[in-house]
């Protein structure tokens, strides 16, 4: 189904709806839009903006707490693989 089918197909859903259902199109609708996908992660999950902006500042406070793997370590630990 084209885009625009969609678009006619679900305006005429919506002129029929029960409050019921658009007030849960609605809520899906809100959700969509606060959490745009703008990637993913290695194991395929969706990565929003929101989600990217929290591990940046989780990773830099492991920084700067000093938990983090030096140039050395990480050889070592490739070493392994």
């Amino acid at each position: 189904m084209e885009v625009q089918e969609l678009r006619a197909e679900l305006h005429e859903l919506i002129k029929h709806a029960d409050e019921r259902f658009l007030k849960m199109v609605y809520a899906m609708s809100k959700e969509y839009l606060n959490t745009e996908i703008i990637g993913y992660d290695t194991d395929g999950s969706p990565i929003t903006q929101q989600g990217l902006k929290d591990r940046v500042k989780a990773a830099s406070r492991r920084v700067k707490s000093g938990d983090f793997l030096t140039k050395d370590e990480i050889e070592k630990e490739i070493e392994n693989w």
